[in-house]
């Protein structure tokens, strides 16, 4: 007898998986043709001092996240189709127009002294006009969440599609009149404006407009449960920016510049992993003792495959970096070979972590990732201090890979506890 139900949930997976792939797809494809324009319109130093601003910039937004997009998603994906979305997006997006507010008015007091902490005068004007960035940031983020929760990932899809495509375009407009770092802010401003109004338009006419709106709120629930994901969130940018931000405070910014082309490599190639994460993780907020052996097997079978993918990245990386860093890059980026190639190792962690980690945070195991990574951002910074002074951007290689082994095999072994 055939099962129509498994079926269709099949053909959805399918259908989410496909829609994951052109999303990250385009998004990395795109990212990278931003940061080469970059890497060959300015300078080594100065494509290294925006690598630094930037890194900065990412855990000013990630902090204001405050953990609700992921919180939301949470409670989307486990609300979905039921009386209670309606309520659950309402509560969402108040929560995430207060969090994000409160953040971006705190950065426009605060900014002057960090940059007197940080001794980089060149950094003020930068920071300034930057801080529009992170109220539009964080609802950016927060449709790209929603979308996902959903399980309807082709407008996950647009929305990626506008930020970097506008980046992208904008970038490539405004560094025809001047080289300046603030051009290319303002460019990255414009594109997330017009991507969050996009994003209201997409969830208000195609969701929110029709559903009824129930008694209950959530907003206590979405707020409790981001508390966890708030530390997560910072403790990932701790071992994805604060090794950029390290070299900038410790070594040059031709180290910086160095350091950025391997690591934003790097941190694009796990969105592979988001395809799988994206089209297939949704269904493990409802996980429960009748599915629990088939949700076991798929998300083994995710595993297996995620590696297999990311051990013929990693060759690769290793086999052809020499030839592609030159071309792609320039000849002055060639020192980001060494790096480059070390951080193979935390790509591994990194991807396999993408899959360990959505597991947890859709089962409600935030608490125990919190905790996980904990220890990896005290070893991430003590190994970042012994040998970013010795080594400089080899050695903030050497740190990141090594402290991300903890998280993964801690994250791996709840998982299991998680299945049995």
């Amino acid at each position: 007898m055939i099962d129509i139900k498994n079926m269709v949930s099949s053909n959805k997976i399918i259908k989410e998986t496909v829609w994951s792939f052109l999303t990250q797809g385009i998004s990395l494809a795109l990212f990278l043709l931003l940061n080469i324009i970059l890497a060959r319109k300015l300078s080594v130093g100065s494509f290294g001092l925006w690598s630094f601003f930037l890194s900065i910039m990412t855990l000013v937004f990630t902090i204001s996240y405050f953990g609700i997009n992921t919180s939301s998603k949470k409670f989307i994906a486990q609300y979905n189709k039921t009386e209670s979305l309606k309520n659950i997006l309402i509560s969402s997006i108040k929560l995430r127009f207060i969090i994000s507010l409160t953040f971006t008015l705190i950065f426009l007091i605060t900014y002057k002294p960090l940059v007197n902490i940080l001794n980089k005068p060149e950094l003020e004007i930068l920071f300034l006009y930057g801080i529009p960035l992170i109220f539009l940031s964080g609802f950016v983020e927060y449709f790209k969440s929603v979308f996902i929760g959903l399980h309807r990932i082709k407008y996950n899809f647009f929305v990626n599609l506008s930020e970097y495509g506008l980046k992208l375009i904008l970038v490539v407009l405004f560094l025809l009149f001047s080289n300046s770092l603030i051009n290319v802010v303002n460019s990255f401003t414009i594109a997330l404006l017009i991507t969050t109004i996009l994003g209201f338009y997409f969830l208000y006419f195609n969701f929110y407009k029709d559903l009824k709106k129930p008694n209950k709120n959530f907003t206590k629930d979405i707020l409790k449960y981001s508390y966890p994901l708030i530390w997560i969130t910072i403790g990932f940018l701790a071992l994805t920016e604060i090794d950029t931000i390290m070299i900038g405070i410790l070594s040059t910014a031709t180290e910086v510049g160095i350091y950025a082309i391997a690591k934003q490599i790097i941190l694009k190639m796990p969105h592979i992993s988001l395809i799988l994460v994206m089209g297939a993780m949704p269904i493990f907020a409802k996980l429960n003792n009748e599915n629990k052996e088939k949700l076991k097997k798929k998300l083994y079978n995710l595993l297996k495959i995620n590696s297999l993918i990311f051990i013929l990245i990693i060759l690769g990386i290793l086999f052809l970096s020499p030839f592609f860093i030159p071309l792609i890059f320039g000849r002055d980026y060639i020192k980001s070979i060494l790096p480059l190639r070390i951080l193979t190792i935390y790509l591994f962690c990194f991807a396999t972590s993408v899959i360990l980690s959505s597991f947890l945070d859709y089962t409600g195991k935030a608490k125990i990732r919190a905790i996980n990574i904990s220890i990896t951002i005290i070893l991430n910074i003590i190994l970042n201090l012994i040998l970013i002074s010795k080594y400089g951007a080899a050695g903030a290689a050497i740190a990141t890979s090594v402290s991300y082994l903890p998280y993964v095999l801690l994250n791996y072994s709840e998982v299991r506890r998680s299945l049995r």
